[in-house]
């Protein structure tokens, strides 16, 4: 199966982050933020179709809540994460018995990855002009990319760092 594919926007997503959300709060502290990012979050954006969960710790308890969320079945990607962020997926099946596709995107309150995809994602939601942009870059990115996740990201990424810093602009 193709990693780097453009689909059209599902209604369902929405719904699917609710119920995952709500299976993650109970293992996480009442202080811990837990947000839908990514493609499946922007009404109309097509993607992967991969529902992207960031969740906000304090920074002293990453390693302790990456454990709790790898108990509760999700694989932790060594290759996926970033200084401030560490990387879990999952496949779960929906109502519908689809395989569908989580991933959560573990970080600390105060860092600057939680900022950008926070304010990306608000951008998104704010500008449907935009939307269009990032959706015609995303489909020629999943073209061109060939399973190369630096050739994939490094297409979108001139936009997204564009449209971040139009969003804090504002």
């Amino acid at each position: 199966m193709k990693k780097y594919i453009f689909k059209p926007y599902d209604p369902a997503f929405p719904k699917l982050f609710e119920l995952e959300k709500n299976r993650i709060r109970k293992i996480l502290g009442e202080n811990d933020l837990i947000e839908h990012i990514g493609s499946t979050s922007v009404p109309g954006l097509g993607g992967k179709g991969i529902i992207d969960i960031c969740i906000a710790t304090n920074k002293k308890n990453l390693k302790a809540v990456s454990k709790k969320i790898q108990e509760i079945g999700y694989e932790f990607g060594p290759k996926g994460g970033s200084a401030e962020r560490l990387f879990h997926k999952i496949s779960l099946k929906d109502e519908n018995k689809k395989l569908r596709i989580y991933h959560v995107h573990l970080t600390f309150k105060e860092s600057q990855e939680w900022d950008n995809v926070i304010v990306f994602r608000g951008y998104l939601r704010t500008h449907p002009e935009e939307v269009k942009k990032y959706s015609e870059i995303k489909k020629i990115a999943a073209e061109k990319a060939n399973e190369n996740r630096e050739v994939y990201i490094k297409i979108k990424s001139p936009l997204i760092d564009e449209m971040v810093e139009k969003a804090l602009k504002h």
